[in-house]
């Protein structure tokens, strides 16, 4: 399909042109890439092409579910297992809407082999799935209600590192699925190593925003809303959450935690405070995580000019940078991951 355009207003002209709100999201995405910013660009015409969206495939819940059961049967394993691995019991529920989840060849909860044979099974076909580098086990744990369908026109160039500030992967979960909660990440890594994923790379989830704070004047949270718009963080960046206590509080009978619940494991103290270190399953799976994401969207795997975990004054030198950092260097008012988190063990695994 080809589809030309002329600047300025190439999100008006193509809504003009009858395009849908995905194939406008694709060709802002496209005349990024090919042109520059479509705000930046000089009057004129302008043309790409559009690739042609596949057929999708059309099948039932049910119908989704009965192919991971006999895919299970034919390799000697539980069905259930097999369903709760692909990140989809909760399709048990609405059996016979039509599936509207992640294509068959993102289900990473799968291995490569098992999302080929499920194809098979179903009787569609689905894209060549990129095996140029190991894709880590993830369990899909979504859907949640917290993100914004695209990227409003931005690449994908930023993987920004957090820890949950909670107990366990439960409470987490349930935070992300409650629509008041306003939060989410793409991918949570456990204490365990597992890895969970709750809104698709391609979608905006809200995991590094710089909103306005109570206790702040009216002209700081200005610049913080200004900070936002430089850097895009949200627009621009993968959200991985790790799951951590954080920092901890000393008192006279041990540890506790910020909302002053006991606190009895293990303990670093790193500049003068205490934290929950992080796992090395933890460490091992971040780092294949950041591999996987940095080959797939082309992402370099640096740190920033100030360091990876030191906030950045300026803005502008984050709006250009492309790489791997931690929350804390976008907003001053977040310490995740926090100085415990050892970057350069990160950066020796992804080199």
């Amino acid at each position: 399909m080809l589809i030309t355009f002329k600047i300025p207003g190439p999100e008006e002209i193509l809504k003009a042109q009858g395009l849908t709100p995905k194939e406008i999201q694709k060709c802002l995405e496209l005349i990024k890439e090919k042109y520059g910013p479509p705000e930046k660009l000089t009057p004129g015409e302008y043309t790409l092409e559009l690739p042609e969206e596949p057929v999708p495939y059309v099948f039932t819940n049910q119908q989704l579910i009965n192919a991971i059961y006999k895919l299970a049967e034919s390799r000697g394993e539980n069905g259930w297992a097999l369903l709760k691995r692909a990140g989809l019991t909760h399709l048990v529920n609405k059996r016979y809407e039509l599936y509207s989840g992640p294509p068959i060849e993102t289900l990473t909860g799968l291995t490569i082999e098992e999302r080929k044979l499920l194809a098979q099974i179903l009787g569609i076909e689905i894209p060549p799935i990129s095996e140029e580098i190991e894709i880590p086990p993830i369990v899909q744990a979504g859907p949640i209600p917290n993100f914004s369908p695209g990227r409003s026109g931005n690449s994908i160039d930023l993987i920004v590192l957090h820890y949950t500030a909670g107990g366990n992967v439960e409470s987490t979960i349930a935070w992300f699925k409650n629509p008041r909660s306003r939060a989410s990440a793409h991918y949570l890594v456990a204490r365990d190593g597992t890895i969970y994923q709750f809104v698709r790379d391609e979608d905006t989830a809200w995991h590094a925003g710089i909103p306005p704070r109570s206790g702040l004047s009216e002209e700081e949270n200005r610049k913080r809303e200004e900070r936002a718009r430089i850097i895009r963080p949200n627009q621009r960046g993968i959200g991985i959450e790790i799951d951590n206590w954080g920092l901890l509080k000393k008192t006279d009978g041990g540890f506790v935690t910020w909302n002053e619940r006991p606190y009895r494991g293990e303990v670093v103290e790193t500049g003068g405070n205490y934290w929950e270190p992080y796992t090395e399953a933890q460490y091992q799976s971040v780092a294949k995580l950041i591999q996987y994401l940095c080959h797939k969207h082309s992402i370099p795997p640096n740190y920033p000019p100030e360091g990876p975990g030191t906030y950045h004054q300026d803005a502008g030198a984050l709006s250009s940078f492309r790489g791997i950092l931690g929350h804390c260097a976008i907003d001053d008012t977040k310490l995740d991951p926090g100085p415990h988190f050892d970057w350069e063990k990160l950066a020796e695994a992804l080199h």
